[in-house]
């Protein structure tokens, strides 16, 4: 099972993160996405949601270089 969990606090998150290193000997595996990491899945998933307009029909296409270029 894999969670996600995005904390605006540094505090609260430095926290959140000690606590999780104490299940590390038990297989928890800690990965931590910095700003550029979540950049770049918001960027996907919005591209995702443009092919899904295009698909529906609610969007017009456009070159796949200039889509490509984006993520």
């Amino acid at each position: 099972m894999q969670i996600a969990v995005n904390i605006q606090n540094e505090t609260i998150a430095q926290k959140v993160l000690w606590m999780l290193e104490h299940f590390r000997n038990d297989g928890v595996e800690i990965i931590k996405l910095d700003t550029e990491d979540t950049d770049v899945i918001h960027n996907f998933k919005d591209g995702l949601q443009e092919i899904q307009l295009v698909k529906e029909g609610k969007l017009a296409s456009r070159p796949i270089q200039d889509f490509l270029d984006e993520l």
